[in-house]
C-alpha cells in the first residue's frame, strides 16, 4: 500500500504524545457507539420476534408490552442478546465455578464484574452483564483512538473506533461477552507502555489475562516496549537495580494468569497437563480440561492443519469463519511492511494473535468456532485501515462490507443458527 495522503500532515504532529479525549471526542464516539447500539438492537429484536428461542421470547410478545412489565423489558432488551457463551457468563455469576459443566474454561474478571453490576440492578445478572460490556466498549473506542494517536494523524486515528466497528464479528462488542473487556484492558496496558508506565501495564495486562486466555500474549509486545524505551537489550543489561525494577512489574501479566491457575487446581481441580504431549501443555494451561463441556473437540494444531479441517468438514459455519479470518489475514499480509515500521511491537501481537487464532481448531462439523472473533483482537491491524480509509474507495467499500458484516452476524448470532461465535 502507497502511504496515504495525510501523512503530508507534520510529523511532529503525528508523534506527539497524545492527551485525554476532550470533549468533543466523547460525544463523537459516544454519538456513534448510541446508533450503532440502537441499530443493532432493533435488528437483533427483529430477528428474535421472527425466530424467537429461548421460552421467555416464545412466551412474551414483542408487542404490545405486557404484565409483568419487566419481564417484557427483559425479553425485548435483554433476551436477544442471551446466546451461546453468555449462558456460562450468567451461570458464573449466579452461582460460582463448577468443575463439571465446563464454566472454568471462561476466566474469572468479567463475570465478577457483571456479578457486581447485576447488584446495583436489582440482582439481574443479565443487565449485568450487559452494563459491564457497553459501558466497556464505549471506554475502548476512546483509548483506541488514544493509543492511534502515538503512530497515526489526527484524521486518521479519529477512524480507528469507526473502522473497528466495521470489522468481521465486531457487534460482539455490543452482546454480553467478554470481548470489550479484554480490548479496553490491552489497549490500556500498550497505552501504558507506550507512556513508559510500566506498573500500570502490568496492571492492565493482568486484568485482560484474568478475562481472556489471550491476555498473555500481551508480554510480547511489552517486552519489545520496554526494551526499545531502554534502548536495546545490551543497554538494558548495563543499567542498574531502577531499570530491573520496572522490568519486574510485566510479572504481573504471567502472575495473574498462574493466580487463576492455582485457583483452578486447587478449588476444582482442573488443571491437567500430560508432559509427554507438548500440545497439552499450551491447552491445558490456556484453556481448560473441563472446556469440552462446552466444546466437544478443542486443540492447538499448526495453522495449516486445522485450515485443512475447516475445508475438509466445509459448511455454512466454516464459510463464515473462514471468509471473516481471511479478512484480518488480508490485512496483516498486506499491512506487515507497514506495522513493522510504525511499531514492531503492533506487527509482533498482531502475527502471534492471528497464528493463534487459525491454530485453535474445534474439529468437526465446526472446524473454527468464532474465527473472525478471535481476530479482532489482533488490535493494531485497524491502525492499517484507518490508514488505508484517506482513500474513498477504500472507505466505501469497508463500511459497507463491515455494515453487512454486522448485520448478517447479528442475525445468525440472534437466531441461534449457522454460526457459533
Amino acid at each position: 500500500m502507497k502511504p496515504c495522503p495525510e501523512h503530508s500532515e507534520s510529523r511532529a504532529a503525528d508523534f506527539k504524545k497524545p492527551g485525554p479525549a476532550d470533549a468533543p471526542a466523547w460525544r463523537r464516539i459516544i454519538s456513534f457507539w448510541l446508533v450503532t447500539r440502537v441499530g443493532l438492537s432493533l435488528w437483533a429484536l427483529f430477528c428474535s420476534a421472527s425466530l424467537p428461542h429461548s421460552q421467555l421470547e416464545k412466551q412474551v410478545a414483542v408487542w404490545p408490552p405486557s404484565a409483568p412489565f419487566g419481564a417484557w423489558l427483559t425479553r425485548v432488551f435483554l433476551e436477544p442478546w442471551n446466546r451461546w457463551d453468555v449462558e456460562h457468563f450468567l451461570k458464573i455469576a449466579e452461582r460460582g465455578y463448577r468443575a463439571e459443566d465446563g464454566t472454568s474454561s471462561f476466566h474469572p474478571l468479567y463475570p465478577l464484574l457483571g456479578k457486581l453490576a447485576g447488584l446495583l440492578t436489582g440482582g439481574n445478572e443479565l443487565l449485568g452483564l450487559f452494563i459491564v460490556s457497553n459501558i466497556c466498549t464505549i471506554l475502548f473506542l476512546i483509548s483506541l483512538e488514544r493509543l492511534a494517536a502515538f503512530d497515526l494523524p489526527k484524521r486518521a486515528a479519529q477512524r480507528t473506533s469507526f473502522y473497528f466497528l466495521m470489522l468481521p464479528s465486531a457487534f460482539i462488542l455490543f452482546a454480553p461477552y467478554t470481548e470489550s473487556l479484554f480490548l479496553l484492558c490491552s489497549t490500556l496496558c500498550l497505552i501504558s507502555a507506550r507512556e513508559d508506565r510500566w506498573f500500570l501495564a502490568g496492571v492492565t495486562g493482568g486484568l485482560a489475562v484474568l478475562t481472556r486466555q489471550q491476555g498473555i500474549f500481551l508480554l510480547l509486545p511489552l517486552v519489545c516496549e520496554f526494551l526499545q524505551s531502554s534502548g536495546g537489550i545490551r543497554q538494558f543489561a548495563k543499567v542498574g537495580w531502577a531499570s530491573w525494577r520496572k522490568a519486574l512489574n510485566l510479572l504481573l501479566i504471567p502472575s495473574a494468569l498462574l493466580a487463576w491457575l492455582i485457583f483452578r487446581a486447587v478449588a476444582l481441580s482442573d488443571v491437567s497437563v500430560d508432559w509427554q504431549k507438548p500440545q497439552s501443555l499450551i491447552y491445558g494451561l490456556l484453556i481448560s480440561q473441563s472446556a469440552n463441556a462446552v466444546v466437544p473437540n478443542q486443540s492447538f494444531v499448526p495453522p495449516w492443519q486445522a485450515l485443512l479441517i475447516a475445508i475438509k468438514s466445509f459448511n455454512t459455519t466454516n464459510a463464515i469463519d473462514l471468509l471473516g479470518g481471511s479478512f484480518y489475514a488480508l490485512v496483516l499480509g498486506l499491512g506487515a511492511r507497514r506495522l513493522w515500521r510504525m511499531r514492531v511491537s503492533y506487527l509482533l501481537y498482531a502475527v502471534v494473535v492471528t497464528i493463534v487464532s487459525f491454530s485453535y481448531s474445534t474439529g468437526t462439523p465446526w472446524a473454527y468456532m468464532g474465527l473472525p472473533k478471535h481476530c479482532l483482537l489482533a488490535i493494531p491491524l485497524v491502525f492499517l485501515l484507518a490508514e488505508w480509509g484517506a482513500r474513498q474507495s477504500v472507505h466505501l467499500i469497508v463500511s459497507v462490507a463491515g455494515a453487512l458484516w454486522l448485520l448478517v452476524l447479528t442475525a445468525f448470532y440472534t437466531f441461534h443458527l449457522s454460526w457459533l461465535p
